[in-house]
């Protein structure tokens, strides 16, 4: 399926038109349909299209978007990779499965200073204080993902104490702190 969207939300939005109505994760490396809560055989999934969404020369930052039917419920949904990490998160067959026909295609957000509603914090600003922001883990006061679920991991800015964008070169950057939600006695990553 060849795709002309650039923006995430138009492009899910597309395929929601088209019927792809459940909504799938990647827990524990497995691909799961949350409606019901059960995992996809991937050796049987059709992956009907894949889309990598890229900002910048170098791919700064990219989002994929799947789209996937279940031949066994011949339930059709999405699988969202907003931060462009699934590749490392899933099982190789799975990994395989999901880029083995993905397009690619510029971002519409390039140089934009927010994506989704969140300040975007690009290398060159998380190079010059990198231990000034982390990435929380299922914090419970993420805000609203605009794809209807929502979000897994955020960056969090520790000076500002504010959830921020962090471009998928950031994510991917060892300096970055992980922080999982560990109950409500975590007010601050100071």
């Amino acid at each position: 399926m060849k795709s002309q969207l650039t923006d995430v939300l138009e492009t899910v939005q597309s395929f929601i038109a088209k019927g792809y109505d459940r909504e799938y994760r990647v827990k524990d490396g497995n691909l799961v349909d949350i409606q019901i809560g059960s995992a996809i055989d991937p050796c049987t999934l059709s992956v009907d299209a894949a889309l990598r969404l890229e900002s910048g020369d170098d791919a700064e930052d990219a989002s994929n978007i799947y789209a996937i039917t279940d031949p066994s419920t011949g339930h059709k949904g999405l699988l969202i990779d907003a931060f462009d990490v699934f590749g490392e998160m899933c099982h190789q067959d799975l990994s395989e499965r999901l880029m083995a026909n993905r397009e690619t295609a510029p971002a519409g957000d390039l140089g934009v200073p927010s994506k989704h509603g969140l300040r975007k914090v690009y290398k060159t600003e998380f190079d010059s204080e990198p231990e000034r922001y982390v990435l929380r883990e299922n914090f419970p006061d993420f805000p609203a993902c605009p794809f209807g679920g929502a979000f897994s991991i955020l960056g969090f800015d520790t000076a500002d104490q504010s959830y921020v964008w962090l471009v998928t070169s950031v994510i991917r950057d060892s300096r970055l702190t992980r922080v999982p939600y560990q109950g409500e006695d975590i007010t601050s990553d100071e």
